[in-house]
């Protein structure tokens, strides 16, 4: 009996069996296309190729446009842009199918750059950034593009345009968009204008006052004997936003400079607008035999003058008679009155181009 149950339960194991051998098969598991590129955008008339995988001859693809007003594709998949709209690219192969998105654009090519500033002056350690504007604003086309310090040392420029003065001197920033290129200047100064710019020309004569001298303080915008003032007065200076210049004796609401000993010197930045010869000459009251002399960018151009006594530290004139002469380069200038014996009062100075 043991027996019989034994070759009823091998009946039914080997009939299970048979059964599910009958139902198994191996089934081909269909393979994905792959685009080199998931989406384009393309100005009209533009060719791109596309490349598809995989390409061991599992498929036979075909690629078809759904709108080929917009983008047309070939047999090998090279897509071109006709007009201006968005569609899709479709490759098949076998049973699977891929989309590519084309978005296809009207060129619009950069024509020019305007950048935010021409002309930038800093101290050094300023920061300015520069702005870019594109011309036109619909400019779609636009080259790699680069900012450019030509002279790190003095200026450098990062890659948003942000500008860093170093040191002093005056150099360019470029902005360069393939064959479109503009340029600003940056003048990096540890001194600027007081009440400027003091520009000067041949259109009328330019009187700077004495008061007036650079923003920058003592060693670089002027040099003073003491650290105090005898009179205790900065408000004109200090009401124009210096708070660095309170040693020099200024008197009145900047009607002059007193109280000048030897060695004291004011600087004063100009710009020259018509390159020559200018007259030159001062307004001041010595009350004692006095020298001083001119410099204009670090150099003497008038030697030691002599200023007689006119008996008054507060009779004004002109000095000297006739006027000196100064010979001035287009740009920029630091005008220097350097006081080599005391023994007058300094209200101010004038230029007439000769």
């Amino acid at each position: 009996m043991k027996n019989k149950f034994n070759y009823l339960a091998l009946g039914i194991l080997l009939s299970l069996c048979t059964m599910g051998c009958d139902d198994y098969e191996v089934k081909d598991i269909p393979k994905n296309i792959y685009v080199d590129k998931a989406s384009l955008s393309l100005f009209v008339g533009e060719q791109m190729q596309l490349k598809v995988s995989p390409t061991d001859g599992t498929y036979n693809y075909q690629w078809t446009s759904e709108d080929p007003a917009i983008a047309t594709v070939s047999s090998s998949g090279l897509v071109q842009a006709i007009s201006s709209g968005f569609t899709n690219v479709i490759v098949t192969g076998g049973p699977a199918k891929t989309l590519v998105p084309i978005t296809s654009i009207t060129r619009i090519p950069l024509e020019d750059v305007i950048l935010s500033e021409n002309n930038i002056e800093l101290m050094p350690g300023g920061q300015k950034t520069l702005l870019a504007t594109f011309i036109p604003a619909t400019a779609n086309d636009i080259p790699d593009w680069q900012w450019v310090s030509e002279n790190p040392e003095i200026a450098t420029v990062s890659e948003n345009g942000e500008i860093t003065a170093i040191g002093e001197g005056i150099t360019h920033i470029v902005y360069r968009a393939g064959t479109v290129e503009q340029r600003a200047v940056v003048d990096v100064s540890f001194t600027s204008p007081f009440n400027g710019p003091h520009i000067l020309s041949a259109a009328a004569e330019r009187i700077i006052y004495a008061a007036d001298f650079d923003y920058g303080g003592e060693g670089l915008a002027f040099h003073d004997a003491d650290a105090t003032s005898a009179i205790g007065n900065d408000n004109y200076r200090r009401g124009k936003g210096d708070t660095e210049s309170f040693a020099v004796e200024i008197e009145g609401d900047g009607n002059n400079i007193g109280y000048i000993n030897g060695g004291e010197w004011w600087q004063y930045t100009v710009y020259v607008q018509d390159a020559g010869e200018y007259w030159f000459d001062l307004g001041l009251s010595a009350a004692g035999d006095a020298k001083l002399r001119v410099e204009v960018d670090g150099v003497n151009v008038t030697g030691t003058v002599d200023v007689p006594n006119n008996g008054s530290w507060a009779d004004w004139r002109w000095f000297p008679d006739p006027r000196l002469v100064i010979n001035f380069t287009a740009g920029k200038h630091k005008v220097r009155i350097f006081t080599e014996q005391s023994g007058f009062n300094l209200r101010g100075m004038r230029f007439f181009k000769k």
